[in-house]
């Protein structure tokens, strides 16, 4: 899919969620973002291209009846700030139209690259993914981007992307670079049947007239830094950038976490560039594999001995928003009572001490009090703000004022010098809705107050 690339808040198309024809499906899981990020060299010396890659689950979403078909859509919202400043903002419809209901199908993503330019410094990149057809059914992600000076004067890798495929390409295919098509592996988990393939770009390759060969060495590590292989491969500096494709199985691995680094070495061996990443592999017929388990030999937690396979599922879920997107991998590759106890008490063990009464008490209160129709309160906006940032310090309630829809202002006196939450009930009986908010991480609107009007 092709973007703008326009500077600050582009021209937001606002997308409403009122007049749903009759036949509607719903959704038959929950609605799942999934996102990361690839920096890549610039337009020119004072910029980066930053690739964000994200997915979303076709069976996520819920589908309308058109005289087509079916239909559903992602409505996605981009921000990057820098300190406190809006540096970049966009919104999007992600559509997904089918002509039988037996296409959507779970376990199948929409995935999709939106690029854009920032300049040298610290980001927090937000996005944001909502049901275009299901009102309060979001999700989202939080990345931090360190957009470094370009290098000019050594060789220098890129990021590494993974990718599910990665072959020659159309210039009409929303997936296209340097005359390639490829289709990132968002979150970067592969499957023990499949190849797992690797995009990269290297840099400045011609410095000082260089002419010689140069070797690029591939290299797997496990979760505690074991070398399971390694592979070198000639390269000629046939330009001064060079486009850098490698694949290689995963079928030999267990279940677990590893880390690809990439080196770049010149004709004496010695490395002049790096880049490595993290990838995840489940493979039920191999197992797990041990070192993912190695952190420590403490007894589970004494609030998990005692749990179910169901229960502690149920509690890895409610720590969604407390979890590294490693941690959400590592998980969903385990199988069996006695591992899923043992990783669940060394994740809140890596945290403060009492840091899991604390998170689950909100969890508690958010259950008890904004669960709506058969969601749980912690999937809701005001769950999820609960939860990331506590018992606000004064709460405004609107719910019965003239022409306006019920609202809720949420004030935080202690967090950035003060900020707001903004949560309107945009439908009748639904969910309060995140709209505006002055938390430099959050969605940003000063005109949410349209969301609120009543038509």
């Amino acid at each position: 899919m092709k973007h703008s690339a326009s500077p600050l808040y582009a021209v937001l198309v606002i997308l409403t969620v009122g007049g749903l024809h009759a036949q509607e499906i719903p959704a038959k899981e929950p609605f799942r973002l999934s996102a990361d990020v690839a920096r890549f060299r610039g337009a020119d010396d004072s910029t980066s291209t930053i690739e964000v890659h994200y997915a979303i689950a076709q069976a996520g979403l819920n589908y309308t009846r058109d005289s087509s078909g079916w239909r559903g859509a992602a409505d996605i919202t981009i921000l990057a700030r820098k300190k406190d400043s809006l540096m970049y903002g966009d919104r999007w419809l992600v559509p997904h139209a089918v002509s039988d209901t037996a296409a959507i199908k779970t376990g199948m993503n929409l995935v999709g690259v939106y690029p854009f330019q920032l300049n040298r410094g610290e980001y927090v990149l937000t996005i944001i993914a909502r049901d275009r057809y299901g009102p309060g059914r979001l999700d989202s992600a939080v990345i931090k981007i360190p957009v470094k000076p370009v290098i000019t004067d050594r060789v220098m890798l890129s990021d590494i992307e993974f990718a599910s495929v990665i072959r020659q390409g159309s210039k009409q295919s929303p997936f296209h670079k340097n005359t390639l098509d490829v289709i990132p592996n968002v979150g970067a988990l592969y499957g023990e049947s499949q190849k797992a393939f690797v995009y990269m770009e290297a840099y400045n390759l011609l410095l000082g007239g260089e002419k010689s060969d140069y070797t690029l060495r591939s290299t797997v590590y496990d979760a505690v830094g074991k070398e399971l292989l390694s592979r070198d491969r000639s390269k000629k500096r046939s330009g001064e950038s060079a486009v850098l494709v490698d694949q290689f199985d995963v079928d030999k691995l267990k279940s677990g976490t590893y880390t690809l680094v990439v080196s770049l070495l010149d004709t004496a061996g010695t490395a002049l560039s790096q880049s490595g990443r993290k990838f995840f592999v489940y493979n039920p017929t191999l197992g797990i594999d041990s070192s993912l388990l190695a952190s420590g030999s403490a007894l589970p937690l004494a609030v998990y001995s005692s749990m179910e396979e169901a229960e502690l599922d149920r509690d890895f879920r409610y720590a969604r928003f407390e979890l590294t997107d490693a941690e959400k991998g590592q998980y969903g590759q385990l199988k069996g009572t006695d591992v899923k106890r043992k990783f669940l008490s060394d994740l809140w063990r890596r945290r403060p001490p009492g840091a899991r009464d604390e998170y689950m008490s909100r969890v508690a209160h958010v259950n008890a009090n904004f669960g709506v129709l058969a969601r749980e309160g912690y999937r809701t906006d005001r769950g999820r703000v609960f939860i990331v940032y506590g018992q606000p310090d004064d709460y405004e309630r609107h719910p019965n004022e003239s022409d306006m829809k019920p609202y809720e202002i949420w004030s935080f006196n202690n967090i950035q010098g003060g900020v707001i939450f903004v949560f309107v009930q945009r439908n009748q009986g639904g969910d309060f809705e995140l709209v505006h908010s002055t938390h430099r991480n959050e969605l940003h609107d000063e005109n949410w107050q349209r969301y609120a009007r009543s038509q």
